[in-house]
């Protein structure tokens, strides 16, 4: 079968140059440019006609074999490409760089007409509305080491550059041990891209670039600067994956320019770590179902603009940890909650505000249409009128009197586009219609000729009706004949003698079509008129983007001082509605909580027009661990998820769900509540638990917050018990950290007799006239038991099923009485901090193969180093 990727000898022109094309695209699916649609060819074809559910025909000829293809209208493209790309797919857009008149007077009058990729279409690479989500950022990330370990300064360490080139943010992450997939998590990029292939993360191959040296060089010519001191001076391995960022960008974008701010540096340090796990756990974003819908996220968004919508995503997903920038932005929101009509007035100055920073994007990208010099102009006058209502508040807080100095400067760029576009400008520049009236003398004197044109035609229709008798005449245009004269069939023969002054052009079924030379002296004149017209406007359209350009780095300051005022005004607005209070930051390592609520289950029951129960957190130097037991349903869960989401919330700048807070700052927030199978990665619900476990016990500090829930489930009881005992004394005695862990092993609350810093608590719960009352209150002390079967029957489980289990248990607790249980002998263990660990004997032959540098081995030195293997060997 003949393939993209095989051309034959006997192929066409055209399809020897769709080979071509092909072959630059790559693995990416090839839209080739044919009049007014985009073809697709062969395997290309093939996947496009069933990810599009579109036809899949077959063409001519290519080798002797009929080529599959299907095709979409180039009008509607973007609409085909967003699902091409939600479907996993690049594409190349292969476009006609001459049209065929050119290529005739170039070449003959068989010439095929020129084409060249102009555009590689990835998920990281978007700018149109269409293929954007308006309320999420759109990453670019690409990954890089600098060099290997043990190679020099830095060497070895991990970076991520990141690029939103739709709004033009650009950062620079360097990456301690362990910190690549959270701050890959962090940003949740659209793509991700990378030299080779980084063990755990999905990344596309990049398209060179990842070096250091290569790094700088891009930088500096990107920018136009002498050194990059002004950055931050990067390190190696923030050069090296900025170096591969702007490298696939090049090649991505052609011969378009990327929109892209100076890069910021982001500290490590500057926000709380959230690995992937915990952000699942907690849905923070996105709920475990892959949506917005029913996440922390959505059930806190009350932004009025998309800016304000991405901008709060990304405090939830990066919470600060440095106290004078969280107070910041919390008495932003204080100044905005504490006066409803001031945040009424400036939320609803804020729902005039289009997205000015993606608007700008497209144009920088040459993708921009009138349409977004109009919101342009329209936001930056509604940032300019916000400025002054704000101007006039009183007691107005640092970061407001920050913001407001961005929010104006624009006066001459929109001046300039408010004479020059009408109201509403199309969408569509080709069809002209977006100047105004007045701007341009030549532009209103060409359109008026144009006017005065078809005026004169509508006046020779009626002459032509009178002096054939035809009624029903009619002078059509199309993009085939032009203008053209059109006569029912019936009524022809009075145009067809040879004195009528009219000439044939098309008889079709039911009409006929005439010209005459009145009618295309006229028609020359409008269509000439038209033409010069639209090129003024092109002309126009071009200078007024290159204004907005010069301009975009003041512009996009704009949208980010937008942005930040409608989070801050959104936070208020949610506070407002919830009763939240005003969070108190310290540095002690403390976590103080009266009536916590869970927000996402508070609004939840709100709508089933049930209350939800709320609790209190305390937990200090002198309790860092607490110890939570209970019933299932009791609602020990959803404690453990509403406390996290305070801290996160505290520090991410906005009020919290309680009556009162005051909490330590946390470094890194660490979730372990459920768990469930990555068949994927071959791991089973107690392998994934382990694996999050582990990670926890390697990362977390004493400033952490860590939330452990059913530790050692999955596997025996004896395992699991084991487990989670070595586990809570891991955390205790050697992590440190402010730690939640609710079980249903109650055999560890006999733990708090040997660890001091332990204290138990539960979630209670009653039995009622034989049913189980969960009362979902978290009080001090053990649980008395577990409620197991009375949990069971509330599921429904069949009377003699729940008899049985009452009679194994029972016997369960006779021999648990009498031998002391499955903890039997555990006071007696010596303490964790006292164990010690049996290291088995060192290995010869394994120690002198790991020492062996593969790399840098000479011929002689690998036979040298075969011999002394042979030895061990011999010797062993």
């Amino acid at each position: 079968m003949a393939r993209a990727d095989d051309p034959s000898p006997k192929q066409t022109p055209m399809m020897a140059q769709y080979h071509r094309l092909k072959a630059e695209a790559g693995d990416a699916l090839l839209f080739y440019r044919m009049g007014d649609f985009f073809e697709l060819f062969f395997d290309d074809a093939r996947a496009a006609a069933a990810c599009l559910d579109i036809a899949l025909t077959r063409r001519g000829e290519d080798g002797g074999e009929p080529v599959p293809m299907c095709g979409v209208p180039v009008h509607a493209a973007e609409s085909y490409l967003a699902r091409l790309i939600r479907g996993g797919f690049r594409v190349a857009i292969a476009e006609q760089t001459e049209s065929p008149a050119e290529a005739r007077k170039a070449r003959g009058s068989k010439a095929l007409v020129e084409r060249a990729i102009i555009r590689l279409v990835t998920p990281g690479t978007l700018t149109e509305e269409t293929l954007l989500d308006g309320a999420s950022a759109n990453w670019l990330a690409a990954v890089a080491r600098a060099g290997d370990p043990g190679s020099g300064p830095g060497a070895g360490e991990w970076a991520i550059a990141a690029a939103d080139i739709s709004t033009g943010r650009f950062e620079l992450v360097a990456c301690g041990p362990g910190e690549l997939q959270a701050e890959l998590a962090r940003l949740s990029p659209a793509e991700t891209v990378a030299a080779e292939k980084v063990p755990g993360i999905d990344t596309t191959e990049g398209k060179g670039g990842f070096d250091s040296l290569a790094g700088e060089r891009a930088l500096k010519e990107r920018f136009g600067v002498a050194t990059l001191d002004g950055f931050g001076a990067p390190g190696r391995a923030e050069l090296a994956a900025a170096g591969g960022l702007l490298a696939y960008l090049d090649a991505t974008q052609k011969d378009a320019v990327a929109f892209l701010s100076a890069p910021r540096r982001i500290a490590r340090a500057e926000h709380m770590a959230i690995d992937p796990a915990t952000r699942d756990s907690l849905e923070i974003c996105r709920s475990q179902a892959g949506t917005v819908a029913g996440s922390l996220l959505a059930c806190i968004d009350r932004c009025a603009t998309a800016p304000g919508r991405r901008l709060l995503a990304a405090d939830l997903s990066a919470p600060l940890t440095e106290i004078r920038a969280i107070e910041a932005r919390l008495a932003l929101v204080q100044w905005l909650h504490e006066e409803p009509i001031r945040r009424a007035r400036t939320r609803e100055a804020l729902k005039a505000m289009p997205d000015i920073g993606r608007a700008l994007g497209r144009l920088v990208a040459s993708r921009g249409s009138p349409r977004d010099l109009a919101l342009l102009r329209d936001g930056l006058l509604a940032a300019a009128a916000l400025k002054v209502e704000l101007e006039g508040e009183p007691d107005r807080p640092d970061l407001l009197a920050a913001l407001l100095p961005e929010l104006g400067g624009h006066a001459a760029l929109t001046d300039r586009l408010g004479i020059a576009l009408v109201e509403s400008p199309p969408l569509d520049a080709a069809k002209g219609g977006y100047i105004a009236e007045g701007y341009d003398a030549a532009l209103d004197a060409l359109r008026s000729a144009g006017s005065d044109g078809r005026r004169a035609i509508a006046a020779l229709e009626a002459r032509y009706r009178d002096a054939t008798g035809v009624a029903t005449l009619r002078i059509r245009h199309n993009a085939v004949l032009g203008y053209h004269i059109e006569v029912p069939a019936k009524h022809a023969d009075r145009l067809m003698t040879a004195d009528s002054g009219f000439t044939h052009r098309q008889t079709l079924a039911g009409v006929v079509r005439f010209n005459s030379p009145d009618l295309h002296a006229e028609a020359s004149r409008v269509v000439e008129a038209g033409a010069h017209a639209l090129a003024a406007e092109a002309a126009h359209f071009e200078e007024l983007t290159a204004l907005a350009v010069a301009a975009g780095v003041r512009i996009a300051a704009t949208a980010d001082a937008i942005a930040r005022i409608d989070v801050a005004a959104s936070n208020a607005e949610r506070a407002a509605e919830g009763g939240w209070c005003l969070p108190h930051l310290t540095d002690q390592p403390c976590l103080e909580i009266e009536g916590g609520r869970h927000p996402v289950v508070e609004e939840a029951l709100r709508t089933e027009g049930e209350r939800f129960v709320a609790n209190d957190c305390s937990v200090g130097a002198q309790d860092r661990l607490w110890l939570i037991t209970g019933p299932n349903m009791g609602g020990k869960s959803t404690f453990l998820r509403q406390v996290a989401i305070a801290a996160l919330l505290a520090q991410a700048g906005s009020y919290v769900p309680a009556a009162r807070a005051r909490i330590g700052i946390v470094d890194r927030l660490f979730s372990r509540v459920g768990a469930a199978d990555n068949l994927a990665r071959g791991r089973s619900t107690f392998m994934v638990e382990m694996v999050e476990t582990a990670a926890i016990l390697a990362q977390a500090t004493p400033q952490s917050l860590v939330i452990l829930d059913e530790i050692g489930r999955g596997t025996s009881t004896y395992d699991g018990l084991a487990i989670a005992w070595a586990v809570v004394e891991a955390m205790h005695d050697q992590v440190r950290a402010r730690t939640l862990f609710a079980t249903h092993y109650h055999e560890l609350t006999r733990l708090a007799d040997r660890l001091d810093a332990l204290s138990l608590h539960h979630v209670r719960a009653r039995e009622w006239k034989g049913e189980l009352v969960l009362l979902h209150e978290v009080g001090d002390g053990p649980a008395d038991r577990s409620y197991g079967i009375a949990v069971a029957k509330l599921a429904g489980l069949p009377p003699l099923v729940l008899a049985r289990a009452k009679a194994v248990l029972a016997k369960l607790e006779a021999g648990r009485d009498a031998t002391g249980g499955i903890a039997a002998g555990l006071d007696d263990l010596p303490l964790f901090a006292s164990q010690t660990v049996e290291q088995a004997a060192a290995d010869p032959l394994i120690e002198a193969i790991a020492a062996i540098d593969p790399d840098s081995l000479t011929p002689r030195g690998a036979l040298e180093a075969l011999y002394a293997l042979k030895r061990l060997v011999s010797e062993s």
